[in-house]
């Protein structure tokens, strides 16, 4: 089974947990779903830097929820950075109703509508 990192801002958690059950109740084929789960903050910088790379490292594929916050967070673009060092396809996936922009370093990729067939198609 392949292993999905959501790179995603804080306030998209809804979507994160709507993609989570997605994958709980095989929408999402083949793949699971992992994401930042413990607030690192209190550790420092380099900790979060090293929870997040074990994290990507193991994941197959990045994808990043794009909504109103996500080009407003610098964690967004080290995620991406990360996926980047490790070889990792991204995926983009727009959350629905929203029309905040990309990240520059994700300006080039296609952005994909947040739907689990849509989605399973486009990774496969």
């Amino acid at each position: 089974m392949k292993s999905i990192f959501i790179s995603h801002v804080y306030e998209d958690n809804k979507y994160v947990e709507k993609m989570n059950k997605w994958s709980n109740n095989g929408q999402l084929n083949g793949y699971v779903l992992t994401f930042e789960m413990e607030d690192k903050r209190i550790d420092g910088e380099k900790a979060i830097k090293e929870y997040l790379k074990k994290k990507i490292e193991g994941a197959a594929i990045v994808l990043v929820l794009i909504g109103n916050d996500t080009h407003n967070h610098d964690w967004i673009k080290v995620e991406v950075e990360l996926a980047n060092n490790f070889n990792k396809k991204i995926c983009c996936v727009r959350i629905p109703n929203t029309t905040g922009g990309k990240p520059d370093i994700l300006k080039k990729f296609e952005e994909l509508k947040f739907d689990p067939s849509y989605i399973l198609k486009k990774l496969n």
